[in-house]
């Protein structure tokens, strides 16, 4: 069993990544990659890969990307953002770590990224990680040290994605919130809140405030941008989600008829 571990590695790029998982799906060679081994892991912890060749999801990636190759740093940063779950919650730590850090950046709304920003942030993220219930009780015997080990450069990792999506949030050292998310990043949000959060199929979803920050948080929103990026994805995939048959007093509904997910924008 891999040890507990949350650095997010700082080699592991888009661009690396991207050419490795190419590389892979065409049955090309790809140890010329600088540190290709390290982008193959990554791209294995996300599900991408199973042995040497793509999986299920990767495969669905692949067509997508065929079509609309931009979206390749909007969908990597939703699978590094989801990846991490309280059902196995020792799995894949790098992602909690990821999910904390774009929800700091998000909090902030408006900040310099540099190392005097990131430096005592790294400290306030290994006391929440010591203080998580999810892991307080397996650092000691599930790391390689016996620690949490983390620096600005685990930061930094997350930074390279966080940095890919378009519209940008991330202009030099500058980040801001952005006004308008690719509607397919919408599409898997809205799907990974809701079944996060209560959601039902062919049940009204209310869009309450929590949900509306969660949305804003994962897409790096700002939330007077949220409805219109709704409203620009909701008539692509009514196949699977729809507004709500209620709207008023409570808010905004939306109705899911099946789940969306990495299968459903490749089939779209």
């Amino acid at each position: 069993m891999a040890p507990l571990s949350f650095h997010i590695r700082h080699e592991v790029t888009p661009e690396r990544c991207y050419d490795v998982f190419t590389a892979i799906a065409d049955g090309f060679p790809y140890q010329h990659i600088t540190q290709s081994d390290r982008q193959e892991a990554r791209l294995r912890q996300l599900g991408l890969i199973e042995r040497q060749t793509l999986s299920a999801n990767g495969s669905a990636l692949l067509r997508i990307l065929q079509q609309k190759p931009s979206l390749w740093g909007d969908l990597l940063h939703f699978l590094h953002y989801t990846r991490w779950s309280p059902i196995a919650p020792t799995e894949h730590a790098f992602s909690w770590v990821y999910r904390q850090f774009t929800d700091h950046l998000w909090e902030a709304s408006n900040v310099f990224v540099d190392e005097n920003y990131l430096q005592p942030l790294v400290s306030a993220l290994i006391s929440k990680i010591e203080a998580e219930p999810a892991f307080a009780h397996v650092i000691g015997h599930k790391t390689r040290t016996g620690t949490v080990s983390l620096s600005h450069l685990s930061l930094v990792g997350a930074l390279n994605w966080i940095a890919a999506l378009q519209p940008p949030v991330i202009n030099g050292q500058q980040f801001a919130r952005r006004f308008f998310c690719p509607p397919e990043l919408m599409f898997l949000a809205l799907g990974w809140v809701a079944q996060t959060s209560g959601g039902e199929v062919d049940i009204d979803f209310l869009l309450s405030a929590e949900r509306r920050q969660a949305l804003c948080k994962i897409c790096l929103l700002d939330p007077a941008g949220l409805d219109r990026s709704l409203d620009w994805m909701l008539p692509q995939y009514t196949a699977y989600v729809r507004p709500g048959t209620r709207a008023g007093a409570y808010g905004r509904f939306v109705r899911f008829v099946r789940w969306p997910d990495l299968a459903a924008l490749a089939s779209c």
